[in-house]
């Protein structure tokens, strides 16, 4: 977990000038690139969702690139106007303007051209959320009966819960390697554990508090300290 959360804030878009883009071409640091319109989100919270590039046939005015180091940067391009141009490459793209077309017309004449479209992070920072999530649910599910909450309850905090937090909580709480007493039932002969509503609540109210947590560190340090994707 702790190399996926450094790796996913290594990796998470940060934003840079179009001289930084010149640059890194210019230098063969670029490994890959992607142009868009903007950004767009699921508005959801948990392991693998982040933000993604929204495009629709029309070259920039955002411009996305990973460099050799596994970073991202974006800028953008003609201020961020969204009027194509009526310059067009020689198989015919459209432009959000004219420095768009200009630096388009860079990348393709390099004498290193990015070897393949799109500007993720690579596949390692996808896939270890999953693979973590996936080992946590079959634990939860082959494992122990847990004594704390319901095998309900922790699937809802563990796959709701933002940043892996859900999972910090379960190893703490119920420490499933480790054999544990339950509670005794209460008098009532109602079962003592967390029931699956709790689970289900706690984990909004984590997304919730994360948020805006991570909103306003975002607007104090900035995106070079707190990036759009570290697990946001």
């Amino acid at each position: 977990m702790v190399v996926w959360v450094v790796l996913s804030w290594w990796s998470a878009p940060r934003q840079a000038s179009t001289a930084q883009a010149a640059a890194d071409l210019s230098a063969g640091r670029m490994v890959s690139y992607q142009w868009a319109e903007g950004w767009e989100s699921n508005a959801r919270w948990g392991w693998t969702d982040d933000r993604s590039l929204r495009s629709s046939g029309t070259a920039g005015p955002l411009f996305s690139w990973r460099t050799t180091d596994w970073r991202v940067h974006y800028t953008e391009f003609d201020r961020g106007s969204t009027g194509p141009d009526p310059a067009r490459s020689f198989d015919g793209m459209r432009y959000s303007g004219p420095q768009a077309a200009t630096f388009d017309q860079a990348l393709r004449s390099a004498a290193r051209q990015p070897a393949a479209q799109g500007a993720d992070a690579p596949s390692p920072v996808r896939l270890l959320p999953v693979l973590l999530l996936f080992q946590a649910l079959v634990v939860l599910v082959v494992g122990p009966d847990p004594v704390r909450g319901t095998r309900w309850f922790w699937f809802w905090a563990l796959t709701g819960a933002p940043l892996g937090l859900g999972l910090i909580w379960w190893l703490a709480r119920e420490r499933p390697w480790h054999p544990a007493v339950g509670r005794p039932p209460e008098p009532t002969g109602r079962d003592p554990r967390d029931r699956w509503y709790v689970g289900l609540l706690i984990a909004i109210a984590a997304s919730i508090v994360a948020s805006i947590l991570l909103y306003g560190l975002r607007h104090v340090l900035g995106d070079r300290y707190v990036p759009f994707d570290a697990g946001t």
